[in-house]
């Protein structure tokens, strides 16, 4: 590939919609991190009330992103 040749793109994530399982997921996450005192109480509620009405996977996984377990899948229930 010459060197003035654009970089490939990168595959876009298509958002897709969030299943009830993958909700409860995220709440539980949310739960140990409240319980790690990772969040506030009120951090909590709030992400959780976010979580309960997301509509698609990257809505949940931004309401995690700045949490530890997260980076290592246990958002996207990876085990």
């Amino acid at each position: 590939m010459p060197d003035d040749a654009p970089a490939p793109r990168q595959p876009r994530h298509v958002p897709l919609l969030a299943s009830d399982a993958e909700r409860d997921r995220s709440v539980e996450l949310l739960r140990t991190a409240v319980g790690e005192g990772r969040l506030t109480l009120e951090e909590f509620t709030e992400r959780v009330e976010r979580a309960q009405s997301a509509r698609t996977d990257v809505e949940l996984e931004a309401l995690s992103r700045d949490l530890p377990a997260a980076r290592t899948g246990a958002a996207a229930g990876v085990e």
